[in-house]
């Protein structure tokens, strides 16, 4: 099969200025790359389609020809193997590659002890597996992604969060030896098997339990298969500084890369301050050799679950004796208490940017249902309650710790600082919990980035933003042949006019796929076209290999 795309505006994704050309893709490989001076007119297009052997024939009418976008950072670790509908909305929004495994947090190792527990804590973020879901480790997951044969190419990391609570649930004593070696075995067989890292998420339980020492330990391990470290870092507040320097550090030790996970810089005090610290400590870093990216989603609005935002001491080893304490009086009392305080190591949102800036996304039972959409600040309000901690500890109580929360803890300032940095990737973090008001960049954050940008206000070139979503993370992250527009790369490609595509999802209505997009190939073949996916292709499973 050979496809001739011509007449396009060729943004390679190296970074490169844009340039007109011509495509000659044969099978799932790009095989000729012509630049042309200038925009070929109708006859010159006939005569360039009677000079080439190809089987279908497009003229992109010089519209923008760039990579398939890569989205290193989505939590679609259930959703890719469950959702029959998985690949719809992102490929509508350009993404041909995604991974998953972030944040620490994957439904894999299951164990019979602790892996109930496991799948209730992370549902916010990946959401609900069917009754008796089980993937006692990455193997068994990557077999049942196989099958699934997601839309579009999907690939996924080792969570240690997960990894930690296989081992151990949610005690909070350190590693012994003995759990260290089963931890480390997981980690072994992961990467064996193909898995692209390893991500760490230090904020939540029971990760944030690990020192430093044994976090090192572990990333030892994955290092030894020249495989790189995601980091959702300790703190993103008032600890941001000195988690960044933690994440650092940690790379350092185990010498392997770091990729530090949807970098921000939260809490209103710290907008325009910490970020600029915590950069000097990256570029730091950089200066003496050492591998540390970072990424972001262009949002000023987080998503998290509420019961991250339990102080760390009222939590138990598990989530039903956390709850359990949470309903009773003395528990409560204590909640109340901590909730106003400060705590060394973790960032108490509710002190850093209030109440009134908390969102539910997320809620299961039919009763609640009505304060979708609300901050915990209106919910109280509305409901006659003088503290909105009531509401915490009643929604934690009666939905069983699953709830999901949008956090507009983010100054847009930061965010763009952040954007122009020469090593920042863009995301989405899209979670895909069980909610009918997700965050927005579950549906935009790809033609979000190019039409805020690159478009409307011009931050970036849109060289520059393609760059960020297709070759950068394509390195980073080892996934061979894609994320650039090169002789012998698949040919994973789009068509747009950047002009006209955009996004559509918005705070109030976040179930908006994205518009405008013309084409996407999926390794040489049509896999989008007017709107629509074609379904005459699918990406399937993919894992790191040897090419």
């Amino acid at each position: 099969m050979k496809v001739l795309i011509l007449n396009g505006k060729i943004i390679d994704g190296t970074g490169s200025k844009p340039y007109f050309g011509n495509l000659l893709i044969k099978d799932d490989r790009i095989a000729l790359i012509e630049k042309i001076d200038t925009a070929l007119s109708r006859e010159a297009v006939k005569e360039k389609i009677a000079s080439f052997d190809a089987d279908i024939v497009i003229d992109a009418d010089q519209k923008a020809v760039a990579p398939g976008f890569i989205d290193i950072h989505r939590h679609l670790d259930l959703a890719a193997v469950f959702d029959p509908d998985f690949g719809r909305l992102e490929l509508a929004q350009g993404i041909t590659t995604a991974l998953g495994g972030n944040c620490g947090l994957t439904p894999y190792p299951y164990t019979k002890a602790y892996g109930e527990q496991m799948m209730a804590y992370i549902s916010p973020v990946v959401g609900s597996a069917p009754k008796g879901t089980r993937f006692s480790d990455y193997q068994s997951y990557y077999t049942a992604l196989e099958k699934a044969d997601p839309l579009i190419h999907t690939g996924t990391m080792l969570g240690t969060g997960s990894v930690r609570t296989a081992v151990k649930g949610y005690e909070k004593g350190p590693y012994t030896p003995e759990e260290m070696e089963k931890a480390k075995a997981y980690i072994r067989e992961a990467m064996e098997a193909g898995a692209f890292g390893i991500s760490m998420g230090i904020m939540y339980i029971p990760e944030c339990y690990s020192s430093r020492r044994e976090l090192v330990e572990l990333a030892k391990e994955a290092a030894k298969y020249n495989r790189i470290l995601t980091c959702h870092m300790r703190g993103e507040g008032d600890s941001l500084v000195s988690s960044t320097e933690e994440a650092i550090q940690i790379g350092r030790e185990a010498a392997m890369p770091v990729n530090i996970s949807h970098f921000k810089s939260v809490g209103l005090k710290n907008w325009n301050k910490a970020i600029h610290k915590a950069i000097e400590k990256i570029e730091d870093a950089r200066a003496a050799g050492q591998e540390v990216t970072v990424d972001f989603y262009p949002y000023t609005g987080g998503a998290t679950t509420l019961m991250s935002m339990l102080p760390p001491d009222m939590v138990k080893f598990n989530v039903k004796d956390t709850l359990d304490e949470l309903s009773s009086q003395r528990g409560f009392d204590r909640f109340k208490k901590e909730i106003y305080q400060d705590h060394d190591g973790w960032d108490n949102m509710v002190l850093n940017i209030g109440w009134d800036r908390i969102i539910i996304s997320s809620l299961n039972q039919p009763a609640n249902k009505e304060y979708m959409g609300m901050s915990l600040q209106e919910i109280a309000d509305d409901n006659g309650i003088d503290d909105p901690a009531d509401v915490m500890r009643e929604l934690l109580v009666s939905e069983e710790g699953k709830v999901g929360v949008i956090q507009m803890s983010m100054s847009q300032e930061d965010v763009d600082t952040i954007a122009k940095l020469p090593y920042s990737k863009i995301i989405s973090d899209a979670l895909y919990d069980d909610t009918d008001s997700p965050h927005p960049r579950l549906y935009g954050a790809f033609p979000k980035a190019i039409r805020d940008y690159a478009i409307n206000r011009r931050i970036l070139p849109l060289e520059m933003v393609i760059r960020k979503m297709t070759k950068m993370p394509a390195e980073t992250f080892g996934i061979k042949g894609r994320g650039e527009i090169a002789l012998g790369s698949y040919a994973d490609i789009n068509i747009f006019d950047p002009q006209v595509f955009k996004d559509m999802a918005t705070w109030k209505r976040p179930r908006q796929k994205a518009e405008g997009l013309d084409m996407t190939f999926l390794d040489g073949r049509l896999a989008w076209n007017e709107g629509r996916p074609t379904r005459a292709y699918k990406g399937g499973a993919i894992k790191v290999t040897g090419e």
